[in-house]
């Protein structure tokens, strides 16, 4: 029997129409899915890539009630067979995509290979019918990300990105916080992701070298931003609803002398409207506060941390004097608050790691299959990642800063 690891209480239908609210993009008209699946029905899924995300992908949407992961594809023998061991049972295996996607079974296909390739499997999949998911960041480059919007909306499947932290339970919970008014104005937000490591994978093959590594070579990746960086910041799009206007930044291979090309430290920050900046930074020196992300507010402040199981704290802000609004969503005391202590942000069901996030992700994907809704992290939603985190690696490789362009808006 399935272990279910969703929270339907945090992705009911009012959380997800405020955070609908809360993104001022255009939105896409959102055609009828043809191939309705019944409600009782299992969704078929195939993975598209079985390395480290991908069989962590399959495992998680294995466990997912109503969903059967009944293929995987990886041209790395041992990588299949990792994606296979936690599958569905008799899932079929495929060293070719394509073959897959002729599999008339599978109902969807989820994308999970290096960045560059992201575009051009997501794209064949929507013309093989097949619904998508498709790990972030959803496009290599801007063109390709107006593409996908193209097919998208002229297409009748579900298309969604894996910016699963819209629906992690702490991040709701602080678009409800911020939304609401309790911490006041948001005019500065910090973020970082360090870690202490080269970020290499091993090869016993030299020959392998570019296929696993592929996060270190300009051909194949947008590096440290687009793997670490992006997933930051969907967050501040999605919670502020906007879009960067503008980007300056650095970063180079300062420390990790090792034919890599993709920088090794990154440092950007993004200005958004009314003056509101942001600042991302990631480190493969020193991995002190680790994923950390931090919302400065004339009220109060709000601070995440952890890479994996974040806690999220509220810090009133004593000079200016505690907010009672915030003393009713925490439910601090007066004292507590004038103090300018934390204030944990209380969860009925924390995620302990990734699997609640990432569970209930493929949870609203498969309701968005079966209801034929559009998904919270949609193709709109990655399209403003996708050029967000472009402008932040030309900002860096050309030492300029990158103005939002009109051709970017969709």
């Amino acid at each position: 029997m399935k272990k279910n690891i969703s929270r339907r209480g945090f992705i009911g239908a009012s959380s997800l129409a405020t955070a609908g609210m809360a993104m001022g993009f255009h939105s896409l008209p959102f055609p009828s899915v043809g191939n309705i699946i019944g409600a009782n029905d299992n969704i078929n899924l195939g993975v598209i890539g079985t390395g480290g995300r991908g069989s962590w992908a399959v495992k998680v949407a294995q466990d997912v009630p109503g969903i059967n992961v009944t293929a995987c594809c990886d041209i790395i023998p041992e990588r299949l067979e990792q994606g296979l061991s936690v599958a569905a049972k008799d899932a079929k295996g495929y060293k070719d995509y394509k073959k897959m996607l002729e599999n008339k079974d599978l109902d969807a296909i989820v994308v999970a290979t290096p960045l560059y390739l992201h575009s051009e499997m997501a794209l064949d999949a929507i013309e093989a019918g097949k619904h998508v998911y498709c790990e972030k960041t959803m496009a290599f480059n801007i063109d390709q990300s107006k593409q996908l919007v193209e097919k998208v909306k002229d297409s009748n499947v579900v298309f969604q990105v894996g910016y699963q932290q819209r629906v992690n339970p702490l991040f709701m919970k602080i678009n409800d916080i911020m939304s609401g008014g309790y911490i006041g104005d948001v005019k500065h937000i910090q973020c970082t992701w360090n870690r202490n490591g080269d970020w290499r994978k091993p090869v016993s093959d030299p020959s392998l070298e570019r296929l696993i590594n592929w996060r270190m070579y300009l051909e194949y990746s947008g590096g440290l931003m687009a793997e670490l960086s992006s997933h930051q910041i969907d967050v501040v799009n999605w919670l502020l609803g906007a879009h960067p206007l503008a980007v300056t930044g650095m970063g180079g291979v300062d420390f990790w002398k090792d034919g890599r090309e993709t920088y090794d430290n990154i440092s950007a920050v993004f200005e958004y409207p009314n003056g509101v900046k942001s600042h991302f930074t990631c480190l493969t020196t020193n991995a002190h506060e680790g994923f950390s992300m931090k919302f400065y507010g004339t009220k109060a402040s709000i601070v995440v941390n952890r890479e994996q199981g974040q806690k999220g704290f509220i810090y009133p802000e004593p000079v200016q004097g505690a907010n009672s609004d915030v003393d009713g969503v925490s439910g601090a005391t007066k004292e507590l608050m004038e103090a300018g202590e934390a204030i944990p942000i209380l969860l009925g069901d924390p995620s302990k790691d990734d699997s609640v996030p990432t569970g209930n992700a493929f949870e609203h994907f498969a309701e968005c299959i079966r209801e034929s809704k559009k998904p919270n992290a949609d193709v709109i939603s990655g399209h403003y990642g996708s050029v967000a985190v472009a402008m932040g690696n030309m900002a860096m490789r050309n030492k300029t800063t990158e103005r939002w362009k009109e051709e970017y808006t969709v």
